[in-house]
């Protein structure tokens, strides 16, 4: 959960202005329409850079003789959200170290506080989807200790697990620390969004410019989501307009590496220049990995 819906917010206005653009490829089009879901799992997916070029090689070789059986549409579709991604880490991995250095906690208030926000000025507070109004509200005890067991069982469901039989306690110790680290407190999130705190939100949002609503790309990708006609042309002006909140930011970013990705997909750019042009193997505006 930790900055779900900040990437997920970036996914899909970056999706947005890719859909009213005459920069990317039909290809990235077709799956942007129809592949939302997968796209929304690679963009809450960590470690891109290490597979993306890859994959788009292999994706690019073969595309036009592809088989229904290939489902390289969806794959694709979790490719190209990987992409945006890796722009809001880029982006707001320094912001978050910048706004609380030495923290402990784990996810940090500032990205809680970002979450918060975008939930209500992209989702409507869960009106719009993938997210829903009752997600975060400050619910009964009982009903989030049911679904924190489910979830579990889930997680173990999608693994397969090798016991050491030498050492079933130490194995269990190791399987319940991995667990651990997928746990998130939705109280945070809750109390973020109904009742946030004014010094937090002036903290998180208001001191480190992280979204301003008049910005060209900003305005651009809540005019689609409205339904309002937006031209291919003023998206490109959008996206070389300068950025200057956080936000503008990673959509500038993120819209940026999904046409470098179509030039590549559509020609004949090479491997390493893509690489190149995705910043891969690049430390983040800090200096730090991201």
């Amino acid at each position: 959960m930790s900055e779900n819906v900040t990437h997920t917010a970036v996914l899909d206005d970056c999706f947005r202005l890719m859909l009213a653009s005459d920069e990317v490829c039909e290809a990235f089009k077709e799956v942007g329409r129809t592949q939302r879901g997968f796209a929304r799992l690679g963009g809450v997916t960590r470690s891109g850079d290490r597979f993306t070029v890859q994959l788009l090689t292999d994706f690019r070789a073969r595309w036009k003789t592809r088989r229904p059986e290939d489902r390289l549409e969806p794959k694709l579709g979790f490719a190209l959200g990987w992409l945006c991604h890796r722009a809001a880490d880029r982006q707001m991995k320094p912001v978050f170290r910048e706004a609380e250095p030495g923290r402990t906690e784990s996810p940090s208030e500032c990205s809680v506080y970002h979450d918060a926000f975008l939930f209500r000025e992209v989702y409507a507070g869960g009106k719009e989807g993938p997210y829903q109004s009752g997600m975060f509200e400050e619910g009964p005890a009982g009903a989030e200790d049911l679904f924190r067991t489910l979830l579990q069982r889930a997680l173990v469901g999608l693994h397969t697990f090798i016991p050491d039989r030498e050492d079933v306690e130490g194995w269990l110790g190791r399987l319940f620390a991995l667990q651990q680290g997928f746990e998130v407190d939705l109280k945070r999130y809750a109390a973020a969004i109904s009742r946030p705190d004014p010094e937090k939100v002036r903290r998180f949002i208001t001191a480190v410019n992280f979204y301003d609503a008049t910005e060209p790309i900003i305005a651009a990708a809540r005019g689609i989501q409205r339904g309002e006609p937006v031209t291919a042309g003023q998206v490109r002006e959008a996206a070389r307009a300068e950025a200057l909140s956080h936000y503008a930011q990673a959509l500038r970013m993120g819209y940026g590496y999904l046409c470098a990705a179509s030039d590549f997909f559509a020609g004949d750019m090479s491997p390493e220049a893509l690489r190149e042009r995705l910043d891969v193997g690049r430390p983040g505006r800090d200096g730090k990995g991201v």
